[in-house]
Protein backbone atom coordinates (compact mmCIF):
# COMPACT_ATOMS: atom_id res chain seq x y z
CA UNK A 1 0.00 0.00 0.00
CA UNK A 2 1.63 3.46 -1.43
CA UNK A 3 1.36 6.73 -0.34
CA UNK A 4 1.18 7.59 -3.93
CA UNK A 5 -2.16 5.06 -4.46
CA UNK A 6 -4.08 6.85 -1.56
CA UNK A 7 -3.21 10.27 -3.39
CA UNK A 8 -4.36 9.08 -6.23
CA UNK A 9 -7.90 7.93 -4.61
CA UNK A 10 -8.27 11.13 -2.74
CA UNK A 11 -8.13 12.86 -6.17
CA UNK A 12 -6.56 16.29 -5.01
CA UNK A 13 -6.79 18.09 -8.46
CA UNK A 14 -10.13 18.12 -7.69
CA UNK A 15 -10.45 19.73 -4.05
CA UNK A 16 -10.63 22.98 -5.48
CA UNK A 17 -14.35 22.11 -5.91
CA UNK A 18 -14.36 22.49 -1.88
CA UNK A 19 -12.36 25.54 -2.05
CA UNK A 20 -14.27 27.45 -4.16
CA UNK A 21 -17.66 27.83 -2.70
CA UNK A 22 -16.21 28.31 0.97
CA UNK A 23 -14.51 31.18 -0.65
CA UNK A 24 -17.23 32.96 -2.30
CA UNK A 25 -19.88 32.24 0.35
CA UNK A 26 -16.86 33.96 2.80
CA UNK A 27 -16.40 36.64 0.32
CA UNK A 28 -20.20 37.65 -0.05
CA UNK A 29 -20.72 37.55 4.28
CA UNK A 30 -17.15 40.24 4.14
CA UNK A 31 -18.82 42.27 1.61
CA UNK A 32 -21.92 42.54 3.92
CA UNK A 33 -20.31 43.06 7.48
CA UNK A 34 -16.54 43.70 6.31
CA UNK A 35 -15.99 40.78 9.21
CA UNK A 36 -14.30 37.04 8.29
CA UNK A 37 -13.97 34.80 11.35
CA UNK A 38 -11.11 32.85 10.26
CA UNK A 39 -11.47 30.34 12.78
CA UNK A 40 -14.98 29.94 10.85
CA UNK A 41 -13.29 29.66 7.49
CA UNK A 42 -11.04 27.16 8.25
CA UNK A 43 -13.46 24.91 9.35
CA UNK A 44 -15.80 25.28 7.03
CA UNK A 45 -12.77 24.30 4.41
CA UNK A 46 -12.01 21.61 6.54
CA UNK A 47 -15.49 19.70 6.43
CA UNK A 48 -16.27 20.55 2.67
CA UNK A 49 -12.69 18.49 2.21
CA UNK A 50 -13.07 16.10 4.36
CA UNK A 51 -16.87 15.15 2.72
CA UNK A 52 -15.02 15.49 -0.88
CA UNK A 53 -11.99 13.46 0.01
CA UNK A 54 -14.02 11.08 1.86
CA UNK A 55 -16.71 10.83 -1.18
CA UNK A 56 -13.72 9.88 -3.13
CA UNK A 57 -12.69 7.19 -1.57
CA UNK A 58 -16.15 5.92 -0.72
CA UNK A 59 -16.87 6.40 -5.16
CA UNK A 60 -13.41 4.13 -5.54
CA UNK A 61 -14.70 1.39 -3.54
CA UNK A 62 -18.10 1.23 -4.64
CA UNK A 63 -17.59 2.22 -8.26
CA UNK A 64 -14.92 -1.02 -7.69
CA UNK A 65 -17.79 -3.07 -6.35
CA UNK A 66 -20.65 -2.35 -9.06
CA UNK A 67 -17.61 -2.99 -11.99
CA UNK A 68 -17.88 -0.04 -12.83
CA UNK A 69 -13.61 0.45 -13.10
CA UNK A 70 -12.30 -1.59 -15.76
CA UNK A 71 -9.07 -2.02 -17.61
CA UNK A 72 -10.76 0.13 -20.68
CA UNK A 73 -11.48 3.18 -18.20
CA UNK A 74 -9.77 6.08 -20.18
CA UNK A 75 -9.49 8.10 -16.61
CA UNK A 76 -6.97 7.41 -14.16
CA UNK A 77 -6.48 3.82 -12.78
CA UNK A 78 -8.46 3.93 -9.41
CA UNK A 79 -6.28 2.36 -6.01
CA UNK A 80 -8.84 -0.70 -5.60
CA UNK A 81 -9.42 -1.96 -9.43
CA UNK A 82 -5.72 -1.93 -9.57
CA UNK A 83 -5.00 -3.87 -6.45
CA UNK A 84 -3.02 -0.69 -4.87
CA UNK A 85 -5.09 -0.69 -1.56
CA UNK A 86 -7.81 -3.76 -0.55
CA UNK A 87 -11.47 -2.68 -0.88
CA UNK A 88 -12.15 -3.35 3.19
CA UNK A 89 -9.25 -0.80 3.65
CA UNK A 90 -10.31 1.66 1.27
CA UNK A 91 -13.83 1.71 2.81
CA UNK A 92 -12.59 2.00 6.30
CA UNK A 93 -10.50 4.88 5.02
CA UNK A 94 -14.03 6.25 3.41
CA UNK A 95 -15.58 6.23 6.83
CA UNK A 96 -12.68 7.23 8.72
CA UNK A 97 -12.75 10.68 6.51
CA UNK A 98 -16.02 11.52 6.75
CA UNK A 99 -16.20 10.71 10.64
CA UNK A 100 -13.31 12.86 10.79
CA UNK A 101 -15.18 15.57 8.93
CA UNK A 102 -18.42 15.33 10.66
CA UNK A 103 -16.46 16.24 13.63
CA UNK A 104 -15.23 19.05 12.17
CA UNK A 105 -18.54 20.10 11.16
CA UNK A 106 -19.83 19.52 15.07
CA UNK A 107 -17.02 21.90 16.10
CA UNK A 108 -18.61 24.82 13.71
CA UNK A 109 -21.78 24.68 14.72
CA UNK A 110 -20.98 25.10 18.34
CA UNK A 111 -18.21 28.21 17.64
CA UNK A 112 -21.20 29.10 15.38
CA UNK A 113 -23.93 28.53 17.16
CA UNK A 114 -25.85 27.05 14.07
CA UNK A 115 -28.05 24.73 16.32
CA UNK A 116 -30.01 21.66 14.14
CA UNK A 117 -29.52 23.69 11.06
CA UNK A 118 -26.09 22.99 10.57
CA UNK A 119 -26.43 19.45 11.89
CA UNK A 120 -28.79 18.67 9.33
CA UNK A 121 -26.47 19.39 6.68
CA UNK A 122 -23.56 17.40 8.64
CA UNK A 123 -26.11 14.55 8.46
CA UNK A 124 -27.30 15.20 4.81
CA UNK A 125 -23.55 15.83 3.52
CA UNK A 126 -22.09 12.62 5.22
CA UNK A 127 -25.43 10.32 3.98
CA UNK A 128 -25.07 11.97 0.61
CA UNK A 129 -21.34 11.04 -0.23
CA UNK A 130 -22.14 7.76 0.25
CA UNK A 131 -25.17 7.43 -1.12
CA UNK A 132 -23.72 8.59 -4.13
CA UNK A 133 -22.30 5.47 -5.40
CA UNK A 134 -23.52 2.59 -2.34
CA UNK A 135 -27.06 1.03 -1.93
CA UNK A 136 -29.61 0.05 -3.66
CA UNK A 137 -30.25 3.50 -5.87
CA UNK A 138 -27.13 5.03 -5.99
CA UNK A 139 -27.17 8.56 -7.41
CA UNK A 140 -24.75 8.62 -9.67
CA UNK A 141 -25.83 5.30 -11.18
CA UNK A 142 -29.71 7.12 -11.29
CA UNK A 143 -28.38 9.99 -13.52
CA UNK A 144 -28.91 12.26 -10.19
CA UNK A 145 -24.78 12.67 -9.83
CA UNK A 146 -25.22 16.26 -11.15
CA UNK A 147 -27.99 17.29 -9.28
CA UNK A 148 -26.09 16.43 -5.87
CA UNK A 149 -22.79 17.97 -7.27
CA UNK A 150 -24.80 21.52 -7.88
CA UNK A 151 -26.91 21.03 -4.53
CA UNK A 152 -24.04 20.50 -2.21
CA UNK A 153 -21.02 21.81 -3.85
CA UNK A 154 -22.68 25.08 -4.83
CA UNK A 155 -25.92 26.13 -3.31
CA UNK A 156 -25.69 24.47 0.11
CA UNK A 157 -21.72 25.08 0.50
CA UNK A 158 -21.88 28.50 -0.71
CA UNK A 159 -25.11 29.24 1.59
CA UNK A 160 -23.58 27.72 4.50
CA UNK A 161 -20.21 29.37 4.54
CA UNK A 162 -22.00 32.34 4.07
CA UNK A 163 -24.91 31.62 7.00
CA UNK A 164 -22.15 30.69 9.36
CA UNK A 165 -19.87 33.84 9.05
CA UNK A 166 -22.99 36.00 9.25
CA UNK A 167 -23.91 34.20 12.70
CA UNK A 168 -20.83 35.25 14.04
CA UNK A 169 -20.03 38.07 12.93
CA UNK A 170 -23.73 38.92 14.72
CA UNK A 171 -25.38 39.84 11.25
CA UNK A 172 -28.90 39.29 9.79
CA UNK A 173 -29.11 36.24 7.05
CA UNK A 174 -30.18 38.21 4.61
CA UNK A 175 -29.63 38.74 0.48
CA UNK A 176 -28.44 34.99 0.58
CA UNK A 177 -26.47 34.75 -2.42
CA UNK A 178 -28.66 31.59 -4.31
CA UNK A 179 -27.74 32.75 -8.04
CA UNK A 180 -23.87 33.03 -7.62
CA UNK A 181 -24.15 29.51 -5.66
CA UNK A 182 -25.43 28.19 -8.30
CA UNK A 183 -22.96 29.50 -10.86
CA UNK A 184 -20.69 28.22 -8.05
CA UNK A 185 -22.08 24.56 -8.49
CA UNK A 186 -22.33 24.88 -12.22
CA UNK A 187 -18.32 25.19 -12.46
CA UNK A 188 -17.82 22.16 -10.35
CA UNK A 189 -20.41 20.06 -11.88
CA UNK A 190 -18.41 20.30 -15.05
CA UNK A 191 -15.64 18.27 -13.57
CA UNK A 192 -18.33 15.65 -13.44
CA UNK A 193 -19.14 16.47 -16.80
CA UNK A 194 -16.07 15.77 -18.01
CA UNK A 195 -15.52 12.58 -16.50
CA UNK A 196 -18.99 11.28 -17.06
CA UNK A 197 -18.37 12.35 -20.72
CA UNK A 198 -15.21 10.70 -21.00
CA UNK A 199 -16.38 7.47 -18.76
CA UNK A 200 -19.71 6.76 -21.35
CA UNK A 201 -18.89 3.59 -22.92
CA UNK A 202 -17.83 2.03 -19.62
CA UNK A 203 -20.40 3.63 -17.26
CA UNK A 204 -23.01 2.06 -19.99
CA UNK A 205 -21.49 -1.33 -19.63
CA UNK A 206 -21.83 -0.99 -15.78
CA UNK A 207 -25.01 -0.18 -15.25
CA UNK A 208 -24.48 3.51 -14.56
CA UNK A 209 -26.74 5.45 -16.12
CA UNK A 210 -25.37 9.13 -16.14
CA UNK A 211 -26.67 11.76 -17.84
CA UNK A 212 -24.17 11.70 -20.44
CA UNK A 213 -24.84 8.10 -20.75
CA UNK A 214 -28.80 8.67 -20.74
CA UNK A 215 -29.28 11.58 -23.45
CA UNK A 216 -25.51 11.10 -25.31
CA UNK A 217 -22.52 13.28 -25.40
CA UNK A 218 -23.86 15.51 -27.38
CA UNK A 219 -26.19 16.05 -24.47
CA UNK A 220 -23.18 15.83 -22.19
CA UNK A 221 -21.44 19.01 -23.85
CA UNK A 222 -24.38 21.26 -23.88
CA UNK A 223 -24.60 20.90 -20.31
CA UNK A 224 -20.80 21.44 -19.82
CA UNK A 225 -21.59 24.89 -22.36
CA UNK A 226 -24.40 25.85 -20.30
CA UNK A 227 -22.39 25.73 -16.85
CA UNK A 228 -20.03 27.90 -18.85
CA UNK A 229 -22.75 30.64 -19.97
CA UNK A 230 -24.33 30.49 -16.77
CA UNK A 231 -21.73 31.06 -14.69
CA UNK A 232 -19.77 33.53 -16.71
CA UNK A 233 -21.54 35.24 -18.79
CA UNK A 234 -25.43 35.33 -17.03
CA UNK A 235 -24.53 35.68 -13.49
CA UNK A 236 -21.75 38.03 -14.42
CA UNK A 237 -24.36 40.55 -16.73
CA UNK A 238 -27.28 40.48 -13.74
CA UNK A 239 -24.73 40.98 -11.08
CA UNK A 240 -22.84 44.17 -11.38
CA UNK A 241 -20.12 43.13 -8.60
CA UNK A 242 -19.06 40.23 -10.66
CA UNK A 243 -18.64 41.55 -14.02
CA UNK A 244 -15.12 40.25 -13.78
CA UNK A 245 -16.26 36.69 -14.02
CA UNK A 246 -17.16 38.01 -18.08
CA UNK A 247 -13.16 37.86 -18.84
CA UNK A 248 -13.40 33.69 -18.43
CA UNK A 249 -15.64 33.32 -20.84
CA UNK A 250 -13.83 32.68 -23.26
CA UNK A 251 -11.79 30.16 -21.24
CA UNK A 252 -14.78 28.17 -20.72
CA UNK A 253 -15.45 28.30 -24.57
CA UNK A 254 -12.18 27.11 -25.56
CA UNK A 255 -12.41 24.07 -23.08
CA UNK A 256 -16.10 23.39 -24.38
CA UNK A 257 -14.90 23.36 -27.64
CA UNK A 258 -12.00 20.37 -26.53
CA UNK A 259 -14.22 18.63 -24.66
CA UNK A 260 -16.78 18.15 -27.98
CA UNK A 261 -13.79 16.65 -29.67
CA UNK A 262 -12.11 14.74 -27.05
CA UNK A 263 -11.39 11.23 -28.05
CA UNK A 264 -8.97 9.58 -25.92
CA UNK A 265 -7.31 9.39 -22.36
CA UNK A 266 -4.78 12.56 -23.21
CA UNK A 267 -7.47 14.63 -24.60
CA UNK A 268 -9.63 13.87 -21.92
CA UNK A 269 -6.82 14.28 -19.26
CA UNK A 270 -6.23 17.83 -20.90
CA UNK A 271 -9.72 18.92 -20.74
CA UNK A 272 -10.14 17.92 -17.06
CA UNK A 273 -6.92 19.91 -15.94
CA UNK A 274 -8.07 22.81 -17.82
CA UNK A 275 -11.67 22.48 -15.73
CA UNK A 276 -10.00 22.41 -13.00
CA UNK A 277 -7.84 25.13 -13.42
CA UNK A 278 -10.86 27.45 -14.50
CA UNK A 279 -12.58 26.29 -11.16
CA UNK A 280 -9.83 27.72 -9.51
CA UNK A 281 -9.43 30.91 -11.66
CA UNK A 282 -13.17 31.19 -10.98
CA UNK A 283 -12.76 31.57 -7.25
CA UNK A 284 -10.09 33.92 -7.54
CA UNK A 285 -11.70 36.70 -10.10
CA UNK A 286 -14.91 35.74 -7.55
CA UNK A 287 -13.65 36.71 -4.68
CA UNK A 288 -11.50 39.70 -5.59
CA UNK A 289 -14.32 40.80 -7.27
CA UNK A 290 -16.54 40.91 -4.46
CA UNK A 291 -13.89 42.14 -2.72
CA UNK A 292 -12.37 45.57 -4.74
CA UNK A 293 -15.88 46.33 -6.89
Amino acid sequence: MSVSAWLGAVRPRTLVASLLPVAVGTAYAWRQTHFISWEALAFCLGFACFMQIGANLANDYYDFRKGADTKDRKGPVRAVSSGAIKPETMKRGAWLVLALGFGLGLRLMVISQGGLPLLAVGVASVVCALLYTCGPWPLAYLGLGDLFVILFFGIIAVSVTHFVQLRIGMAEWKEVPWFPALGVGLVINNLLVVNNHRDAETDREAGKKTVVVRFGKGFGTLLYLSGVLVSMLALPCWRNELQGLLALLPVGLFFTHRLAKASNAESYRIVFAGTAALILLYGLAAVACLVWL
